[in-house]
């Protein structure tokens, strides 16, 4: 073999691994992909209690972050409606004090009501894995975790499907984030 093929190779054998590194680097799967779609849409990261965000976050800080404006605001609310994938959809709203994002609802309605369960347990399986086992309390799954400005904050779970009467309705899965005031 001529010193040229060799090196010829040598560079293909280069490149190939190089672009073999290059591309694992650039594996956008986010650990929010195992508890699916739904989740990952509305979660968007695994920092933070909720899509990024703790509670007393200042409302500046929700702002530069979260996706486009919101559909109402004022001085201590926002609120946020979006679409998921095969026209699922949720809204959140951010409640603020003076000490900052002092509360977080999200209704998550999954079109395909047969789905709920499934998107219901990728949530508490989501919650499970994070923040520990969760309590059922009343019918909801609740999880405490700790915040530096409102000391135990709780994060309730539940499957609120039966709200909807009419036959074929979505399937509405509730969030809510709170300090514990007890």
């Amino acid at each position: 073999m001529s010193f040229s093929k060799k090196i010829f190779l040598k560079n293909i054998l280069f490149l190939s691994l190089f672009a073999g590194f290059i591309s694992s680097c650039t594996n956008t799967e986010s650990h929010l992909s195992k508890y699916g779609p739904e989740l990952e849409g509305v979660m968007r990261s695994d920092f933070g209690t909720f899509r990024g965000f703790n509670l007393g976050e200042q409302m500046d800080t929700v702002l530069a972050k979260e996706a486009g404006l919101g559909v109402d605001a004022d001085e201590g609310y926002l609120y946020y409606e979006f679409k998921l994938n095969d026209s699922n959809s949720y809204n959140i709203s951010y409640s603020f004090d003076d000490n900052g994002l002092n509360e977080i609802q999200s209704d998550v309605y999954i079109k395909n009501p047969s789905n709920t369960e499934r998107v219901f347990n990728a949530f508490k399986s989501y919650f499970d894995d994070h923040f520990g086992e969760n309590e059922n309390h009343q019918g909801f799954m609740v999880w405490t975790v700790k915040s530096e400005k409102y000391g135990d904050v709780r994060i309730n779970l539940s499957d609120e499907s039966s709200d909807f009467t009419i036959p074929g309705s979505p399937g509405k899965i509730a969030l809510w984030i709170y300090p514990d005031k007890q």
